[in-house]
């Protein structure tokens, strides 16, 4: 079959599952995204009728990369509301920083000891003798790879899905400062990850061309974020005074297009040029709440298509790597409590907020996925790991999720009963 027909097919499957889950789930929880991973395994190499064959996924490459692209344009969009109260923008910084931190390390080990020739190693980034007798000698012994991948499975530990917060908030009809400062922390938070994302991927760059360019890390990082400032300043200067809705959409997507471009030819990820161009986009525009509103119908079907592909992208473990998934969720259980209790109190002057706000930041969402679709794109070689961790790791949160947090809301006091008598008639 034509790529150029299935690649239309899987557009406008997506457009209208994107369409009938919006209309039949509107107000309520509804269902998280795992039905369109798995609607994505079906339609990918790992069975049988295969649709999205690994050449086909091979000629999409650019247009998952433009996907990525929009949401890290998007969630940049969104990181100005999110520090609008500055102490908890920083505290959702700090506690996915330190969530990303916790992840790193256990996934690290996890890739190390599913690739143990990276063991061989010439190199290490990271070499600290830990312990010694007269016979041995225990350190810690990091290769660019093993980093550079932990790092990223990492960055989508770091994820707390904001649309499930809001949607839960709705459906329970919760009100109260603790849903409006969730939302926050998790905006915030993907500030964290996706630069966590951004360090990997230039850090393995930087790694890669060493011989030919001699840039560090360091510059690799301020190459891939002036990028992507510039584009989204010289982007501020051409909205002008632009009002209506259609063209900053249009403009939007092109902006996007060529952004997404640039970072699939640097070879880093969409996600962190995209990010970069619309935080400064933010910043520098007077009409960014608007075009963040012209986007949103955008958003989903976005959402949608690249849960479909991360799916397809996915391929079976085996052996013991099939536990990863489990202890990737109970280290991010752990630290997502734990850090984000400490960041409210360091940062957060209300005492009332202090404890149990990891509970409602559980849930994932797209962001997460979207991580490791770029992490799969550029890392093939390690995309099984990658991706099973991760989408195991979704599948296994979320299903839960919305429940504990609906039961968060509700141990707070956050959800109020519905008035006695209310909708009954007069007699």
């Amino acid at each position: 079959m034509s790529t150029t027909i299935i690649f239309v097919g899987v557009l406008v499957f997506g457009f209208l599952l994107a369409r009938i889950f919006a209309r039949f789930t509107a107000n309520r929880v509804g269902l998280t995204g795992i039905e369109f991973l798995l609607m994505g395994v079906l339609l990918g190499p790992v069975t049988v009728p295969r649709v999205l064959t690994p050449d086909v996924l091979a000629a999409l490459d650019l247009f998952v990369s433009m996907l990525l692209g929009l949401i890290g344009f998007i969630a940049g969009l969104q990181l100005k509301r999110a520090f609008r109260d500055f102490e908890l923008g920083m505290a959702g910084v700090v506690s996915s920083g330190l969530v990303i931190v916790a992840v790193a390390a256990g996934a690290a080990a996890a890739v190390q000891a599913a690739h143990p020739e990276l063991l061989g190693a010439q190199e290490a980034l990271i070499d600290i003798p830990l312990a010694a007798d007269d016979t041995r000698l225990l350190r810690l012994w990091l290769p660019p790879e093993t980093l550079w991948v932990g790092l990223g499975v990492a960055a989508a530990a770091g994820v707390s899905s904001a649309t499930m917060i809001a949607r839960v908030a709705v459906a329970s009809g919760a009100s109260g400062k603790r849903a409006d400062a969730l939302a926050s922390l998790a905006v915030a938070g993907h500030a964290a990850a996706v630069l966590a994302l951004g360090v990997a991927m230039a850090g393995s760059r930087a790694s890669a061309s060493t011989s030919e360019l001699g840039l560090s890390l360091t510059e690799w990082a301020a190459i891939v974020v002036g990028f992507g400032a510039v584009a989204g300043l010289l982007f501020s200067v051409y909205l002008g005074r632009e009002r209506d809705t259609m063209r900053m959409t249009v403009a939007a997507v092109g902006a996007v297009t060529f952004s997404a471009g640039a970072g699939a030819a640097l070879r880093v990820s969409p996600l962190f040029v995209n990010m970069a161009a619309g935080a400064m986009v933010a910043l520098t525009s007077a009409h960014s709440d608007k075009l963040e509103t012209a986007l949103e119908p955008l958003e989903y079907p976005a959402s949608v298509l690249i849960l479909l592909f991360a799916g397809a992208y996915w391929s079976p473990v085996e052996g013991m790597l099939w536990l990863l998934p489990l202890g990737y969720v109970l280290i991010r259980w752990v630290a997502l409590r734990v850090a984000t209790r400490m960041a409210m109190s360091t940062f957060v002057a209300d005492p009332t907020l202090h404890r149990g706000m990891g509970r409602g930041l559980s849930g994932h969402g797209v962001l997460a996925v979207a991580i490791a679709l770029g992490f799969a794109q550029y890392f093939p070689q390690y995309a099984d790991v990658v991706l099973t961790t991760v989408l195991g790791g979704m599948v296994l949160t979320d299903l839960f999720a919305a429940r504990g947090l609906r039961r968060f809301f509700a141990d707070a006091g956050d959800i109020r009963p519905a008035p006695t008598g209310a909708g009954e008639g007069r007699s």
